[in-house]
């Protein structure tokens, strides 16, 4: 049951990379780059530790009361 849901999940973080790999690079061929950046811009502004200071960021830490 374990390794049967772990494979699910895995096949499915799987097929999410290869689409989102495969919608950059229509991105790319069709010439909307900013899109491309835009999206790679956002990922990094929530997930990087450098920004935590906006809320958005999943490192955030509110101020302290």
């Amino acid at each position: 049951m374990i390794f049967s849901l772990t494979l699910v999940l895995t096949s499915t973080w799987i097929l999410f990379a290869l689409s989102f790999q495969l919608y950059a690079v229509f991105l790319q061929v069709s010439g909307q780059e900013e899109e491309m950046a835009r999206i790679s811009n956002e990922i990094s502004w929530r997930v990087d530790g450098t920004f935590k200071n906006n809320p958005d960021n999943i490192w955030y830490e509110g101020p302290s009361k």
